[in-house]
């Protein structure tokens, strides 16, 4: 039970960074996705006995907009493991996918009015705003495996809308006070997922599919990646904090939206190299976090005996 306390919710980054690395490597490898898949939902499980077994500590922490916010990819890793469930329980993967929307929508609600409308504060504004906000574009990149596709394609023009509002937001608050504390510092990599999701939402949803429109949104998706590694690359070597989560799901959504571009275009050379080194990227991140994340657990285990 130990484990299960100490474990803190931003892990839920790392549960949705792992279901969606299955879906980057099932094609170089198809038990790769069962073995991501499979880690996620353990993760996932874990997770769901700490709301369970803790629910003071986990109302503690809704208190937080940080911790709240970050917990958006709880609901987006529901969404993306109905599509891990539904060639064995259609039924139950749907149901799970509804859950994942609802719990989404009411986040973006309560989020709203308790940060938004009741006391907003522009030095607690941080990336992870757009967890709440653009990631309910999960449901744009996985209704069609629904057959919801029209409301795929709600999911993803709402994610659009909230990118347009939020990014001039993200852009004041880190010019305003650029002085961050360490704990927070990772979280500037979110900045890497921002377009690549709505990439990755538009191309599964929508029914024609504008090159202008995808080129546009890909080349600014480029720009954020070079930043966001950047950060990678300056921030590997701080102390561990759960907010390393940061560095997991934006560099593998990533690399799904080069992956999805590369099959809409013709073929390219450039674009396979990037997407191939995108992967590598993806993978390596992925593997040090938990990794980090591990040491972190035994470390608290340690601590308290």
């Amino acid at each position: 039970m130990n484990l299960i306390k100490q474990l803190p919710l931003p892990a839920c980054g790392l549960i949705l960074a792992t279901l969606s690395l299955g879906n980057l490597l099932q094609d170089i490898h198809p038990y790769a996705r069962y073995l991501f898949g499979t880690i996620g939902t353990i993760l996932m499980i874990l997770i769901i006995l700490k709301v369970i077994s803790y629910p003071k500590d986990i109302k503690n922490d809704f208190k937080n907009p940080i911790i709240l916010s970050s917990c958006g990819t709880f609901s987006m890793s529901l969404m993306l493991l109905s599509t891990y469930l539904i060639q064995f329980t259609p039924s139950i993967a749907y149901t799970i996918w509804i859950i994942g929307i609802m719990l989404h929508i009411l986040l973006m609600i309560y989020f709203t009015y308790n940060f938004v409308i009741a006391t907003f504060d522009i030095s607690t504004v941080y990336p992870t705003w757009w967890i709440v906000y653009v990631g309910i574009t999960m449901g744009a990149i996985t209704a069609h495996i629904h057959g919801l596709n029209e409301i795929g394609f709600i999911c993803f023009s709402i994610g659009f809308v909230a990118m347009l509002i939020t990014t001039p937001v993200m852009i004041y608050r880190y010019l305003k006070y650029p002085d961050i504390p360490n704990m927070n510092k990772p979280l500037i990599c979110i900045h890497t997922a921002l377009f690549s999701i709505l990439i990755v939402g538009y191309l599964n949803s929508a029914t024609v599919i504008s090159k202008e429109f995808l080129i546009g949104i890909y080349v600014l998706a480029c720009l954020f990646y070079i930043f966001s590694f950047y950060k990678l690359v300056e921030y590997r070597n701080l102390e561990f904090y759960p907010s390393f989560s940061a560095f997991t799901f934006p560099f593998v959504i990533s690399a799904l939206a080069t992956k999805g571009v590369l099959n809409v275009m013709s073929p390219n050379i450039i674009l396979s190299a990037i997407s191939t080194m995108e992967t590598l990227i993806a993978v390596i991140a992925v593997f040090y976090v938990l990794f980090e994340y591990s040491n972190f657990l035994k470390n608290s285990e340690k601590s308290r005996n």
